[in-house]
């Protein structure tokens, strides 16, 4: 009896899981509708706007609906200079009072990556070598699994059941500690490049308390392209 009201509530969540994916498609599709519609009635308002504004001081239009809904479009201009060198040799002395200077730093992604696994503990310490060794003793198999494991989970996981003969939980388990590895040994190198003469872990500590990442969930809806 339990093992029928299991197979029952898992039938009803399967159930569930496909209309919550087909009704989320199908909003999704008429999200993407409504958007392509909005963009093109945005672009008919755009081209009257040029023309009503084409020869007049005015930045603006008005257009007004029958329910009190308005539509305004405002011509912007964007100043991009091409050197503030030339500028400021221009502005000479008055240059501070109309450009403000300001100091701008951007993480590159591999940067992003660096922190994100530091300050996430996503790495074990070790050697992809000793790892391997751990895997298997076979030392045919270790030399192409050092070719093939990337840190890549799904990758790594199909590639230690072909070539370990792995079962698909074993697999999954080597391929989460290989990834780690990997991770503790990219650490490892950049902080040697970089000169940094303290241990990694003090390295970690640091960018623990410099930087703060937050972790999200992002939905992403893909429908079959009816023909």
């Amino acid at each position: 009896m339990e093992q029928d009201r299991l197979q029952s509530e898992q039938k009803e969540l399967l159930e569930e899981i496909r209309e919550k994916v087909d009704r989320l498609a199908e909003l999704s599709a008429q999200q993407e509708s409504m958007k392509r519609e909005a963009d093109a009635i945005k672009a008919w308002f755009e081209a009257n706007a040029t023309d009503a504004l084409k020869d007049s001081k005015e930045k603006t239009v008005e257009y007004w609906g029958s329910r009190n809904a308005k539509v305004t479009v405002g011509m912007s201009s964007t100043v991009k200079p091409v050197s503030f060198t030339m500028v400021k040799n221009l502005l000479g002395t008055v240059y501070p009072d109309f450009v403000k200077e300001e100091v701008s730093y951007k993480m590159t992604e591999p940067c992003k990556r660096l922190f994100t696994m530091m300050f996430l503990g996503e790495y074990t310490e070790g050697s992809l070598d000793e790892t391997i060794r751990g895997i298997t003793g076979d030392e045919k198999i270790q030399r192409v699994l050092r070719k093939k494991l990337k840190g890549k989970y799904g990758k790594d996981t199909e590639t230690l059941v072909k070539l370990a003969g792995l079962s698909r939980q074993e697999a999954g388990d080597w391929a989460y500690l290989v990834a780690e590895v990997i991770n503790w040994e990219w650490i490892v190198q950049i902080l040697k490049a970089a000169g940094w003469g303290g241990t990694p872990r003090e390295a970690i500590d640091i960018i623990n308390n410099a930087v703060i990442v937050d972790e999200g969930l992002k939905v992403t809806v893909e429908a079959e392209k009816k023909g």
